[in-house]
């Protein structure tokens, strides 16, 4: 007759259990940090992928004014053309317009502005969107120069009338402060 013998395991001994609680916490820690980064990387994609819905937003803003300021009154030379009467006209969206009905302001709390050009280029309208982040201009810029014949930041010229894009001008107007104003004039060629 075989007997089976069984055999006990040692109870585990006080420092066994020490070191077992100190893998738990290195896991526990390495957890906590790996978490910790994942959400950091969540917050900057989120926060970069919300600029660029507003840079989109903002450029198809400006094509739906510029395109309507050309429809409207492109036929006139954009003759007596002024804020106001883009915002009466919903040349400029309902949604930028002021309380007053007179002026606008765009997703940067900066002012829309819409007038005549035509002073200092024949049979032209100039769009001016103050306010516009450091962050944003290039990519506005990039995005909407299609539609302009001419577009400054300030005073400085980043396309000249008719020409291309001179980009490290655009480089550096558009870091030059925490926040640039665009001009864009458009009308006939």
């Amino acid at each position: 007759m075989k007997m089976f013998h069984f055999h006990r395991r040692a109870a585990p001994t006080a420092s066994r259990k020490r070191g077992q609680r100190g893998n738990a916490l290195v896991f526990s820690m390495l957890g906590l940090v790996i978490g910790g980064i994942v959400l950091a990387l969540g917050i900057s994609y989120y926060q970069n992928s919300q600029a660029n819905a507003q840079v989109q937003g903002t450029i198809s803003e400006i094509s739906a004014i510029i395109g309507g300021a050309q429809q409207n009154y492109g036929q006139y030379g954009y003759s007596g053309l002024t804020t106001a009467v883009a915002v009466g006209s919903r040349v400029i969206p309902d949604t930028r317009a002021d309380a007053g009905g007179t002026t606008a302001t765009n997703s940067y709390s900066g002012a829309i502005t819409l007038v005549d050009n035509s002073a200092t280029t024949p049979s032209t309208a100039k769009l001016s969107y103050a306010n516009v982040p450091a962050s944003q201009c290039t990519q506005l810029i990039n995005g909407a120069q299609s539609l302009a014949r001419r577009i400054s930041i300030g005073a400085t010229d980043v396309k000249p009338l008719d020409g291309a894009i001179d980009v490290a001008r655009v480089n550096t107007q558009c870091t030059s402060a925490t926040s640039v104003a665009i001009d864009f004039v458009f009308g006939r060629t």
